[in-house]
């Protein structure tokens, strides 16, 4: 079994982590300057199969295939890539569920251009394993152990064929993979640094491409309908920290927090200052008419943390079965205690964003 290494005055902040409803209470005082920090000590933690100390509510890996019982599931996965020098943002998602559905995205950063397809399908056309990681729908998959998963997706313009191979530990949003989530509950955890190495084609040209993602996986039974907007960001930083935010619209209520996973496998739950009042850099889609920014600043107090992100380039939204969703591919500069950081990530907005809605 593995222990908790903690201090006396740490303990009470630790209790909010580990107790279900309280985690995000503690969250929930991100708005002051003084937000609350909640930390979960697993230095011990040296591959993704292992996880913090007690209680962690997903287990890893076996919790990499479907859930036929959820309401709500998907497999979702972003990533930077390059191929000598041209560099390239990605992003797949597969949903399961009663309505299967694949979205791919790719953004060609040096271009300027972006690309992107929905599908969705009736289940007879899929697979979802229930005993090991292989989904399948007719225009994306992916399968395979954590070290060696395998990703494929088609679009219009061409493809998506990558290996990713987890490294480092496991992300568990929360603090333990389990949270209160729009009227219901969430499994969710993060493969946050994931090597990548195979070939994206674009417009009949093949990239052999390296680099690195992100894997997000929930399940649970929420509901859609109270859901306002959200901001999220799973932030991989120069530093080794690996950051999943969120700041959330719902129920008549903004919850700004994050949950940050340092290179030695410490989790900590963190308040992060409201972004709607820094987002600027505003885009309007000509296809759903849906405001988005495309520049953030982000403060984190428990980590002395100052960073702003800006995507590139602005036009990055998907069209999916919520209608339009933006998903950006996005660079981080700033400072984290005080020394330079830099760092990568995807931004993804839900709902019409404005300081003033």
């Amino acid at each position: 079994m593995k222990h908790l290494h903690l201090s006396n005055r740490r303990i009470s902040r630790v209790i909010a982590v580990l107790t279900f409803g309280a985690a995000l209470a503690v969250a929930a005082t991100s708005a002051g300057a003084d937000a609350g920090t909640a930390a979960v000590s697993t230095a011990d933690v040296a591959r993704p199969t292992d996880g913090p100390a007690f209680p962690v509510f997903v287990k890893l890996p076996a919790d990499q295939a479907a859930h036929p019982d959820a309401r709500q599931e998907w497999w979702y996965v972003v990533g930077h890539v390059e191929a000598h020098g041209h560099r390239f943002g990605y992003e797949v998602t597969i949903g399961g569920g009663q309505q299967p559905q694949a979205i791919a995205s790719i953004t060609d950063r040096t271009s300027g251009a972006y690309y992107t397809t929905y599908a969705s399908y009736s289940p007879d056309r899929t697979r979802f394993s229930t005993t090991e990681l292989d989904v399948r729908t007719p225009s994306a998959t992916l399968s395979g152990p954590m070290d060696a998963m395998r990703l494929h997706a088609t679009l219009p313009v061409g493809a998506i064929d990558v290996t990713l191979s987890a490294r480092g530990p496991a992300l568990y949003n929360n603090g333990t993979g389990l949270m209160p989530f729009l009227g219901g509950t969430s499994y969710y955890y993060s493969l946050p640094s994931l090597e990548t190495r195979g070939t994206l084609e674009v417009d009949g040209r093949a990239y052999t491409v390296a680099g690195e993602s992100w894997l997000d996986r929930q399940w649970g039974t929420w509901d859609w309908s109270t859901m306002d907007k959200w901001t999220w960001m799973p932030l991989q930083l120069s530093n080794g920290d690996r950051i999943n935010l969120w700041d959330l619209f719902a129920e008549g209520k903004e919850l700004a927090y994050a949950t940050v996973l340092h290179p030695d496998g410490t989790h900590e739950l963190v308040g992060v200052q409201p972004l709607a009042a820094t987002t600027s850099g505003f885009w309007t889609s000509p296809a759903t008419g849906q405001r988005y920014g495309t520049r953030w600043t982000v403060k984190i107090a428990a980590l002395d943390a100052d960073l702003t992100v800006v995507a590139e380039p602005r036009g990055q939204e998907r069209l999916g079965a919520f209608g339009g969703t933006y998903e950006g591919a996005s660079t981080v500069t700033g400072r984290v205690r005080g020394k330079p950081i830099t760092g990568r990530t995807y931004v993804e907005q839900n709902g019409n964003w404005h300081p003033n809605r």
